[in-house]
């Protein structure tokens, strides 16, 4: 069986702000930059061929006339 602890006093218990943001800070600066970069919701950038606008095509959009 387990036995819950039922303290009379939670706020003695309880992290200060301060404690909870020094912690924090602690866990972070141990983070590599791909983990950190994870956190943050950066995605990897990954290859995608080169791509051009038709504009820029000889010939492009604009130059024929349409019947």
């Amino acid at each position: 069986m387990i036995r819950k602890a039922h303290p009379t006093d939670m706020s003695a218990m309880d992290p200060t702000p301060d404690q909870i943001r020094e912690r924090s800070l602690e866990i972070r600066n141990q983070w590599s930059p791909r983990e950190r970069a994870r956190r943050l919701g950066v995605k990897r950038a990954s290859w995608m061929p080169p791509t051009i606008s038709e504009l820029e095509l000889p010939g492009g959009i604009g130059e024929y006339e349409v019947n």
